[in-house]
């Protein structure tokens, strides 16, 4: 009997993790790494155009677990750079491979999203955890390459997915003073409504988890234990797992699902991740082989 449970476990683990294929494409000496499942042709499979903190310049492996997450749902992901030219460049050349491509971004890769996508026609929706709108500091720090656009006008995209990831809006004064990391940059919701008033916006909150969260727990930690960016209290690797899991189930309902609905739907999606214990994850269990092990697909 404790074979064959070990060998039930076993299994499940490897199914629901799906080997992937992680590959390269250089483009003007930049490189946009790509991570999909081997399982389905790209014909069949929505590609997610990552663009990471720190306007794009953080690296993809910081956020490999929620990148695993996301191939789990058989989404492509495609970790573009800072670069907007190449990742233009990158978006011409794969429009035409996949059933939808649909930007996502974290903080401030909000800015290089919109830069990009803004004149591609085939680009109706996107997804922001946390977007933040930084662009005023192009014509200080002018590496951010954000150039000179408004962030606020979308041009071609219809409906978007708002992730905020609650904690990072908030802060105390007792016992410990900390002050929250978003306000000040957030991204002005209201006035993106009034910009696009066709715009369909779906809003979903998660009270206990912080801007940082969605990091692999090495740089998640150290953003919580340092406070600059205060994550949920329980720190165990499965909680912070089963977070990027809930993320990554939203993202596939709302790529999937046509319905429009514009209301916030934070007060119903609370349950699901609401506790400063360990979430409870039904989805997955974490398979026993690392298929994150690049070596092993390039």
């Amino acid at each position: 009997m404790k074979r064959l449970f070990f060998l039930l476990s076993f299994t499940h683990g490897f199914i629901v993790n799906n080997p992937v294929n992680i590959y390269k494409t250089n483009i003007n000496n930049e490189v946009i790494k790509t991570y999909e499942p081997i399982i389905l042709n790209k014909e069949n499979m929505n590609a997610l155009i990552f663009y990471t903190g720190a306007n794009s310049l953080i690296p993809a492996d910081i956020y490999s677990n929620f990148i695993r997450s996301l191939n789990n749902y058989n989404f492509s992901v495609n970790v573009v750079t800072n670069d907007n030219s190449a990742t233009k460049e990158f978006l011409s050349t794969i429009k035409d491979s996949y059933k939808e491509i649909i930007p996502i971004s974290h903080s401030s890769g909000y800015v290089n999203a919109i830069k990009t996508v803004n004149k591609q026609k085939n680009i109706n929706k996107g997804i922001f955890l946390d977007p933040v709108d930084n662009s005023f500091l192009n014509n200080n720090f002018p590496f951010f390459n954000n150039e000179n656009s408004n962030q606020y006008n979308l041009n071609y995209i219809e409906k978007i997915l708002i992730l905020r990831a609650e904690k990072s809006y908030k802060g105390s004064i007792f016992p410990k003073l900390e002050i929250p990391f978003i306000p000040a940059f957030a991204l002005n919701s209201e006035k993106l409504e009034k910009s696009n008033p066709d715009l369909i916006i779906n809003k979903i909150s998660e009270e206990n988890y912080g801007h940082s969260d969605v990091l692999d727990s090495l740089w998640a930690d150290l953003m919580h234990g340092s406070s600059i960016s205060k994550g949920n209290e329980n720190r165990d690797q499965s909680n912070l797992d089963s977070y990027v899991d809930w993320l990554a189930l939203q993202i596939y309902e709302f790529v999937n699902n046509d319905t429009s609905d514009t209301s916030d739907t934070s007060d119903e999606t609370l349950n699901s991740v609401s506790s400063e214990e360990p979430i409870s994850s039904n989805i997955y269990s974490r398979s026993l082989f690392n298929l994150y092990d690049e070596d092993r697909y390039i």
